[in-house]
């Protein structure tokens, strides 16, 4: 993420936040012993998570959804498919009240996915809702699309088709690191500017999870109703753990 993009993300923290300072190697690399450094695998595409009842409502992450977040991101890393891209979309001003968000969500990824065929295995990603005044409710996306597959002139049409309306500042692409090949090169650079955009959308956590895990930014409330994050299932837990049963065999 280059400096200019950077000024995209607002620096201060609200009343209820708390700021730490920023691990040097950065905050993803800095709990990498979470998991362990198992070989690649093939898994199922689908979206994974917890099976969220449709009108639950939270106002932050857990400590185990900021956890699960993390492993996935590092573990995407892992098997090669570490997340290029940081896409932010602002359903409420796109028409989808908060109940519809989760399913307007994975219809979105689905045609991203769809996309990134005959390459669908390469892709991953993670996804975090958040809500403000002034901003409504949006969702941050984290992925790997393949080198190649540009969304420049596509999002517009993935917003409507998912069930959206698009419209001047519903939609916002950067890439990570500041070009899309740096998460192939995986370079400190790469690593530490991921690492400050996991960062970033790990900022609802709550104050648990921010200071057990020594997160740079936490404690900012964002009320949500229903799933409030998830991952592709390439590198959710189970698939986390069946890389782990492998390597252990071996």
């Amino acid at each position: 993420m280059t400096d200019r993009d950077q000024n995209h993300l607002p620096q201060s923290v609200n009343q209820t936040g708390v700021q730490l300072p920023i691990p040097e190697i950065g905050m993803a690399l800095a709990i990498k012993d979470k998991i362990s450094s198992d070989g690649p695998m093939r898994a199922k595409m689908g979206w994974g998570g917890a099976r969220n009842r449709r009108d639950r409502t939270s106002c932050y992450l857990s400590r185990k959804q900021c956890e699960g977040l993390i492993e996935a991101a590092q573990f995407a890393e892992l098997i090669g498919l570490g997340f290029n891209r940081h896409w932010t979309v602002h359903y409420e001003k796109a028409g989808i009240v908060e109940l519809d968000a989760p399913q307007f969500i994975g219809h979105l990824l689905k045609l991203v996915r769809d996309y990134a065929r005959p390459k669908a295995d390469r892709f991953t990603a993670l996804w975090v809702r958040e809500s403000g005044e002034g901003k409504g409710g949006h969702v941050h996306i984290l992925m790997h699309l393949p080198l190649g597959r540009t969304m420049r002139g596509r999002t517009c049409k993935w917003i409507r088709l998912a069930g959206g309306t698009s419209r001047a500042g519903v939609s916002h692409v950067v890439s990570i690191a500041g070009r899309l090949a740096a998460a192939d090169n995986g370079s400190e650079h790469y690593r530490h500017n991921l690492a400050f955009v996991l960062g970033y959308v790990l900022k609802c956590a709550d104050i648990v999870a921010g200071e057990a895990l020594t997160l740079r930014r936490f404690g900012e409330r964002a009320y949500i109703i229903g799933k409030r994050c998830g991952s592709s299932q390439n590198i959710g837990s189970r698939s986390r753990l069946a890389s782990r049963a492998i390597a252990e065999c071996l």
